[in-house]
């Protein structure tokens, strides 16, 4: 399985749309496999969401990201966890062991309403309605 993550510097890069760099991650089993860098593509949603693809990115984990944007990955096979704050080293070890959905990592002003937890992150979702679902 492959996680892509925005960074900026050490930290999850607060906007998406604005990523200059994204690590991808390859996982197996929990565990970290493999990492490199990327740099980002600024292309229109419909190019990026292709370039997702290529790289075979199940996952993306990243900060603010606007709607239009992460329909367009999620319509391609990504699941995007947005509105996440925090060292990427934290997010990721956070990420693994299921514990993403903590207060801690949401966006301030988002309390956590616009983040769907992962698969990886085995833990809650939220709809729009403000009920709760069993996370994939």
């Amino acid at each position: 399985m492959k996680l892509a993550l925005t960074v900026w510097g050490n930290r999850i890069s607060p906007v998406f749309d604005s990523a200059r760099t994204l690590m991808v991650v390859e996982l197996r089993d929990g565990l970290v496999q493999s990492r490199r860098l990327e740099p980002c593509r600024l292309e229109p949603p419909f190019f990026r969401a292709s370039w997702f693809t290529s790289l075979g990115v199940d996952e993306l984990i990243c900060g603010a990201i606007t709607r239009q944007t992460a329909q367009g990955l999620e319509s391609v096979g990504v699941h995007v966890i947005g509105f996440i704050t925090g060292e990427v080293e934290e997010i990721l070890e956070a990420y693994t062991n299921g514990r993403l959905a903590a207060p801690r990592f949401a966006m301030p002003g988002c309390g956590g309403r616009h983040r769907k937890q992962g698969r990886g992150g085995r833990g809650r979702q939220r709809r729009r309605s403000g009920t709760m679902m069993k996370g994939d």
